[in-house]
């Protein structure tokens, strides 16, 4: 690129670099789509380091003037309207973005060496005869005996074995997708067969954002408590997470003005049936967070895994249609409300951006198992699907009010508890100061489990909480495991609290 670095100019190496390219670029030397050299053959060219490089690419990146992509390269791009006019200018940003990278690098270590010491808990969860009150996933008790052979033989009859032997499209088979268009549509939610995409299940739709992500230079915001796999996904490639504080009631919205900058961001929410508190969204929750996405050249990925086991109570409005379906990915599955081994889920955003990921859903698996798809579709098509909802929501109901009558009737004063509508996740509150890690160690050794307010967190707060999964349990057992973890939380409120004033690492480390 007829270009030396001077070692005489008082500026940084990677500001010439990074200058130098801004000049090429705005005199078309370098066009949009122009693809540019790999960092190693820019650092043997500039006789420089990588990192130099790296440093340099990444701030003309941050103002639009690049785009690199995973696996393919990094390419001249035209940034928008908004910056076009702007000057490239130097990133002092004090956050733990790409211009950050040691302290990034740092502080993620401190997140996973704290996690590992968390996960050596569940050795212990190999205590014979322990009562499980966390299971996550459906009871396999409530499927029909042989329905998975019954609906497997009625995709072979009524779709032929042609489809089985070959690729599915990567948007997975399209009588599937027309029919999970028409049950959203039942439910008032406009959404057509292509703004759909079949996945290997919900966390496969996740790891695809991810990735999606990744590729946009899009800030990955989590509300927590959540689920641990959702952190796992987007930390596997890459992302740091930014989490997102909720109460029973959704996000705090007071926490999310620090993201009222318009940098891109995918947000990932669990509005209904939250796992790991079981509570709903509020409407006017709902409707701020829809209008910070609108705002904020953002979209949200909002997980409705938990939507069909609603057993009492109104459904509330889907996100999709409260934010729009250009500024939300809904992702859903088969997995709790069936069964977790069917592996069949699906993802509906706008059609542009479903059109966007399909060939990064081709790179990753080509396509869901037809074979899968086909039983799915059986199940959704004779109506065996609805019929074991009807079953599951009936054995979900009975389990959770024996939990809200064993709590009442055994639990300490001063213990909380939430009373979920639908689902098999409760959330539970002792008194400020005292530790659920404490008492998970506490209750193990009476002979009863529950997963600690910090495991679903990535900063470990919400020390004082924990989750309670009732859902594979009988009454019976239920009872037995509340009044032996009651038991725990006295002997645990003996002692006064020993609140530190600390809570995890915080909101910003």
């Amino acid at each position: 690129m007829e270009f030396k670095i001077n070692r005489n100019d008082k500026r940084p190496l990677y500001i010439q670099i990074r200058d130098h390219l801004y000049d090429l670029i705005k005199t078309e030397k370098l066009k949009e789509g122009d693809r540019l050299p790999s960092v190693v053959g820019f650092a043997k060219e500039f006789g420089v380091t990588q990192a130099t490089i790296n440093k340099a690419l990444e701030e003309l990146s941050e103002q639009g003037w690049i785009t690199s992509h995973v696996g393919r390269g990094t390419f001249v791009s035209k940034p928008k309207a908004s910056k076009a006019n702007k000057s490239i200018t130097t990133s002092n940003n004090s956050t733990f973005e790409s211009g950050n990278k040691s302290f990034v690098s740092a502080a993620r270590k401190l997140r996973m060496g704290i996690a590992q010491s968390l996960e050596s808990l569940d050795t212990l969860l190999r205590t014979p005869d322990l009562i499980k009150l966390f299971s996550g996933v459906p009871d396999p008790s409530i499927a029909t005996p042989g329905i998975l052979e019954k609906m497997t033989s009625d995709a072979f009859q009524n779709y032929g074995q042609d489809i089985y032997q070959g690729y599915a499209p990567p948007t997975g088979l399209p009588e599937l997708r027309n029919v999970i268009a028409q049950r959203y549509q039942k439910q008032g939610i406009k959404v057509s067969p292509d703004q759909i995409i079949i996945t290997s299940g919900s966390q496969q739709a996740v790891s695809i954002i991810s990735q999606e992500a990744l590729d946009n230079k899009r800030r990955i915001i989590c509300e927590t408590p959540s689920y641990r796999g959702i952190f796992n996904a987007f930390g596997a490639v890459g992302h740091w997470v930014e989490t997102l504080p909720r109460d029973t009631d959704g996000p705090i919205i007071s926490n999310l003005e620090r993201f009222n900058d318009k940098k891109s961001s995918v947000m990932y929410l669990v509005p209904e049936l939250h796992n790991p508190m079981g509570t709903d969204i509020t409407e006017d929750k709902t409707l701020k967070i829809a209008d910070w996405a609108q705002n904020n050249n953002s979209y949200l990925l909002v997980d409705e895994i938990f939507r069909d086991l609603r057993f009492e109570g109104s459904t509330p409005k889907s996100l999709l249609s409260v934010a729009g379906a250009e500024n939300s990915v809904v992702i859903s599955s088969l997995s709790k409300s069936f069964m977790c081994g069917l592996r069949v889920g699906w993802m509906i955003s706008s059609k542009d951006r479903i059109q966007s990921i399909i060939s990064l859903k081709k790179a990753i698996d080509i396509s869901c198992p037809p074979l899968m798809q086909g039983i799915a579709l059986s199940l959704l098509k004779t109506g065996e699907y609805d019929k074991h909802l009807n079953k599951a929501k009936e054995h979900y109901k009975i389990r959770r009010d024996a939990t809200l009558e064993a709590l009442e009737r055994f639990m300490p004063d001063g213990v909380k508890w939430t009373i979920p509508p639908g689902g098999f996740h409760m959330w539970c509150e002792l008194p400020k100061g005292y530790s659920s890690i404490a008492l998970f160690l506490m209750a193990v050794n009476r002979g009863v489990a529950i997963i600690p307010g910090p495991k679903f967190d990535l900063d470990h707060r919400f020390i004082n909480a924990f989750n309670i999964g009732y859902g594979s349990l009988n009454p019976e057992q239920i009872y037995e495991g509340i009044e032996l973890l009651a038991d725990a939380i006295k002997d645990l409120l003996r002692v006064p609290p020993a609140d530190t004033g600390l809570s995890g690492l915080g909101g910003i480390i």
